[in-house]
């Protein structure tokens, strides 16, 4: 996508229909073609046609902030929200814990990564991954393991001076598949990093992907990676990484399509909570 300037359209509330029209003609889009990208990537957007966005580039009518931002985020492009905007989402950033916060008061960087089998693995090590799993991402290492049948488990570690700031965890099923148990790091910027060499480890694979927190189920299934079985609160999804890669949603996962995933899991809240539960 093309890097925007500062005469050029951006996208917010008030000049959408301009920005939108803009950009789907500079990278060679044609209504339909743009339709067609948005539906196929992200579940945000399906039932948008092409008269619905010749509309919105009329300005005859506006979609949601969430198709807004998602548009945005479709183009690499930064959405300005307004007063009103930014405060319905900081309300919706409580579905997603790990990042709320203030920025480290010392950043540092990854200086390498460093691979163990899981017995191998230096004890601070493995308690420091250990107890940000359980926290982190509510399910111990022992249940995954139970729940996914994982008879290899491997750890990569990102370093910083010998400290741990990041680290993968996966393995193999009793089939030989590639399973990712968890990746997490100590704040959002060595995150995309590690995210990044997450990538880049099973690049041109299919691997199985855990999940138990309601949002990070949200986020995987909205960009259309299937889910494969589930065991109570967990649920397992299948990702080729092939077909990831050119999802343009995937690549904003921790940058614009943050705020389009956190929307679209605040509508199923809503969705959930207006379903009268039903009873036998």
């Amino acid at each position: 996508m093309t890097v925007s300037s500062q005469w050029e359209p951006h996208f917010s509330r008030d000049s959408f229909a301009t920005a939108l029209k803009y950009w789907r003609s500079i990278n060679g889009l044609s209504q339909l073609e743009l339709v067609e990208a948005l539906s196929l990537s992200h579940r945000a957007f399906q039932g948008v046609n092409q008269p619905m966005l010749s509309k919105w580039e009329h300005g005859n009518g506006q979609p949601s902030l969430m198709r807004r931002a998602g548009v945005a985020a479709f183009f690499q492009l930064p959405y300005r929200y307004n007063e009103e905007e930014l405060r319905l989402i900081q309300g919706v950033k409580k579905y997603d814990e790990l990042f709320i916060g203030n920025n480290p008061v010392y950043p540092c960087t990854i200086e390498e990564f460093a691979s163990y089998s899981w017995n191998q693995l230096p004890a601070l090590f493995r308690d420091q991954i250990e107890y940000a799993q359980q926290h982190y991402r509510n399910i111990s290492f022992d249940d995954l393991i139970s729940a996914m049948s994982i008879k290899e488990l491997h750890v990569v570690v990102a370093l910083h001076h010998q400290a741990m700031v990041g680290h993968i965890v996966y393995g193999k099923d009793d089939n030989g598949q590639d399973c990712l148990l968890s990746y997490l790091a100590k704040d959002k910027l060595l995150h995309r990093k590690v995210h990044r060499h997450v990538c880049q480890l099973f690049d041109g694979k299919k691997i199985l992907l855990a999940a138990v927190k309601p949002y990070a189920k949200t986020l995987l299934s909205d960009i259309y990676i299937p889910e494969k079985y589930q065991i109570g609160e967990l649920s397992v999804f299948e990702c080729d990484l092939t077909a990831l890669h050119a999802n343009p949603f995937f690549e904003q996962l921790h940058d614009e399509g943050r705020v389009l995933s956190l929307l679209s899991h605040h509508q199923k809240v809503q969705r959930e909570r207006r379903t009268p539960e039903t009873t036998d």
